[in-house]
């Protein structure tokens, strides 16, 4: 994989045509608990929805072209169109379920608004934040990928370089981890044995970019199988596509925030211990933010990439940039930072990133030059690698707040201080250091 296609193509800093919009919990909760009849007349069932709730969706359809409304951070998908006789009911319905059926209140109110594309501007966002019933109103926030004894033992530096052969590393094999990525190819040799669960949505299960495969086979590759490489840890993956299929001969990357935001709520109240962002993008958000702050309460370690923009102005990326969020950046086989891994006063710690040996799809994917195995360079090689750290030391502990606090500082306590640091306890290049595998478990 050429480093010069990490940052190749020029992306979209927010998904065109769509907003979330956040109606307050008091508003939703009031229609939850007051339900209409399923066989009620339109008329009644617009008589029941309040003006400031109305006013709103009926500007957006003059206005933008609404096409559909969807609550965010639930299981279930449904669409709800706006147009026809039984189109407002299932407005209706979308707006009780952002309060019913959400895991979180502070959840609660939150929708996806399609509407066509080029509508959606600054203006347009102002007047439809004026209603009293609305707390938040912003474009969806667009994201991308961050990547630019078997067999292939030997090629795999970065485990030694993170003193992974010398650990005493206990069985992560009832560590539940997701995987929020480009999919997987769950048949692979490498992967079939370590993959729980694997969501697609209506998309197709193959991975056409091939990033996800690669992601998962560095967390958690089957070890001491005679094939292919090792993972870092021997836990269970939950993988969840949240791009969807690109156009035949296209190499787009259409991130899937509705289902992005499934995939993350799936985590809370959940066996899920760690999840893997290896996804980056500029701009931030009210929701995103939202559901990582509760992950955080749940005990969810998250782990996501810097991101490889560093000569394209360095931009604070997100998810990474976000309060709780282990933020990790990449370095070569010589311990320094990847010219492309971006820097901040944000970041944690760094791990291996450049000619990172992995799982591809034995399909041809997009990204891949090969199939089976490739090597890639990209803070999204680094990401895993901490992931997998995060799931080895969960192996000891419960799910809880305190415990993926503890893991977090953990990781970054031991990490390994590097000459370019310069004797510093921490860089905006290098955070505290590089992951260092062997001395996060050693018991003190």
């Amino acid at each position: 994989m050429p480093q010069d296609a990490l940052t190749k193509p020029k992306q979209s800093s927010h998904v065109p045509g769509q907003l979330i919009v956040r109606f307050k919990p008091g508003v939703v909760q009031h229609l939850a608990s007051t339900p209409v009849p399923a066989s009620a007349r339109s008329l009644a069932v617009a008589a029941s929805i309040p003006e400031e709730v109305a006013g709103p969706l009926a500007f957006l359809t003059q206005e933008a072209g609404l096409q559909a409304v969807r609550p965010l951070f639930v299981q279930e998908r449904k669409i709800a169109k706006p147009s026809g006789v039984m189109a407002l009911a299932a407005v209706r319905s979308s707006l009780e379920r952002s309060a019913s059926d959400t895991p979180r209140k502070s959840l609660e109110g939150f929708q996806i608004v399609d509407v066509k594309e080029r509508k959606v501007t600054p203006t347009l966002m102002k007047r439809v934040r004026a209603s009293k019933a609305i707390e938040v109103v912003e474009p969806v926030p667009n994201r991308w990928l961050s990547a630019k004894a078997d067999p292939f033992f030997n090629q795999q530096w970065a485990l030694h370089a993170t003193r992974w052969f010398v650990a005493t590393r206990p069985s992560a094999a009832k560590v539940h981890v997701a995987v929020v990525d480009s999919g997987v190819d769950e048949r692979h040799e490498d992967l079939r044995r370590a993959i729980d669960e694997y969501r697609h949505d209506n998309n197709r299960p193959r991975d056409f970019l091939g990033h996800g495969t690669h992601v998962s086979g560095i967390i958690a590759a089957l070890a001491n199988n005679g094939v292919g490489i090792a993972g870092t840890a021997d836990c269970r993956l939950h993988c969840w596509k949240i791009f969807d299929d690109p156009p035949a001969g296209s190499d787009k990357q259409d991130f899937n925030f509705e289902f992005y935001s499934a995939a993350l709520a799936s985590a809370l109240d959940s066996n899920i211990k760690v999840v893997n962002l290896s996804i980056g993008g500029t701009e931030r958000s009210q929701a995103e933010a939202a559901i990582f702050s509760e992950l955080r309460e749940d005990g969810v370690v998250a782990v996501a990439a810097m991101g490889n923009e560093f000569r394209q102005g360095n931009p604070k990326e997100f998810p990474a940039g976000y309060k709780g969020v282990l933020a990790v950046g990449a370095v070569d086989r010589t311990g320094r930072r990847a010219s492309f891994s971006c820097t901040g006063a944000h970041i944690g710690l760094v791990a291996p990133g450049v000619d990172i040996l992995s799982t591809v799809p034995r399909q041809k994917a997009i990204l891949a030059d090969r199939t089976k195995y490739d090597p890639w360079p990209g803070t999204s090689m680094a990401t895993p690698y901490v992931a997998g750290a995060a799931a080895l030391l969960y192996a000891r502990q419960k799910k809880s707040r305190a415990a993926a606090t503890a893991i977090i500082e953990r990781l970054i306590s031991t990490a390994q201080k590097l000459p370019d640091m310069k004797k510093k306890a921490f860089t905006r290049e290098y955070g505290s250091g590089l992951l260092d595998i062997a001395a996060a478990l050693a018991i003190p």
